[in-house]
Order: structure tokens, then sequence, then C-alpha cells
């Protein structure tokens, strides 16, 4: 798929990509179907270590495309298959949400806050505040595991 072109690039020639372009098919991605999805949230995964600055300006975008994807409400006849797809879906935008925040921590002092240089720090505060609120548990969870799994490399 394009995206695999894309996250190849990424890992061979990201110097000379133009990442303001890259970052737009990246966004784009999040919103796209599972498979595009989790594709892109590893990418970002990386972004935020290989590109830390424009990944910061683009936290607006990425926050409204992550608050899209954990507000799809399934009808209450929905196969289990489906409920599964969109827990998987969730979780890993909580993770890479928690990743997100945790840079921003390290920039800022402050999670849900983004650097004076960004303009619309309102928009990831408010993901962020969000979705500690909506997705506490889950998000509970997934430090946990993280503790867990960083407790085993020690």
């Amino acid at each position: 798929s394009a995206y695999e072109t894309l996250y190849a690039l990424m890992e061979t020639a990201f110097t000379r990509i133009n990442n303001i372009d890259f970052y737009d098919r990246i966004v784009a991605g999040i919103k796209d179907d599972n498979d595009i999805r989790q594709l892109c949230n590893l990418m970002v995964t990386k972004l935020i270590v290989i590109d830390p600055d424009e990944t910061v300006r683009r936290l607006d975008s990425i926050a409204e495309a992550y608050k899209g994807v954990l507000s799809v409400k399934l009808k209450d006849n929905a196969v289990k298959q489906d409920v599964e797809k969109q827990e998987e879906a969730n979780k890993s935008v909580l993770r890479v949400t928690l990743l997100l925040g945790d840079k921003m921590k390290s920039m800022t002092g402050n999670a849900g806050a983004v650097t004076s240089n960004a303009g619309a720090a309102g928009v990831w505060t408010s993901y962020w505040e969000w979705v500690n609120r909506e997705f506490e548990k889950q998000l509970q969870s997934l430090r946990d595991e993280k503790d867990e799994l960083q407790g085993r490399i020690v």
C-alpha cells in the first residue's frame, strides 16, 4: 500500500521527504480504515522521536483525528468482531496519546500543554483532558502495562 511505502521512506529517506506533506498523509491515514490507522499510529510513535518539533506542531490535527476514532459509537447490535476491532483501535490510539503526552511532559512539564509556539494549544489540551476523563480506566491499564514491561527490562 501507499502507507507501507511511506513507512519505508520514513525509515530510509526521512531527511529528503517533505515533512509537511508527509504529516498530512499520516493524519489522513489516522482517519482511514483499521490497518492503515495502525500503520499511521506506528509512524507517529517514530515521528515523536525523529521529528518532535513538527509532531508538536501537528498535535491539533492528530488530536482531532484521534478524537474522531475514540468517538465512534457502535450500534447495539454490532457483531463481536466489530466491537473487538473498535476496542483495538481505541487501545492503539490511547497508547500513542500517552506517548504524545509523555513527550509534551518532557518538553513543557505538563502532558496536557504544548509549547508556546504551537498555535492550537487549546485543541490538544481539551483532547488530553477529554481522553483522561472519558478513558480513565483504559489509560490506567495501559500505564500499568507499560510500568510492568519496564520493570521486566530493568
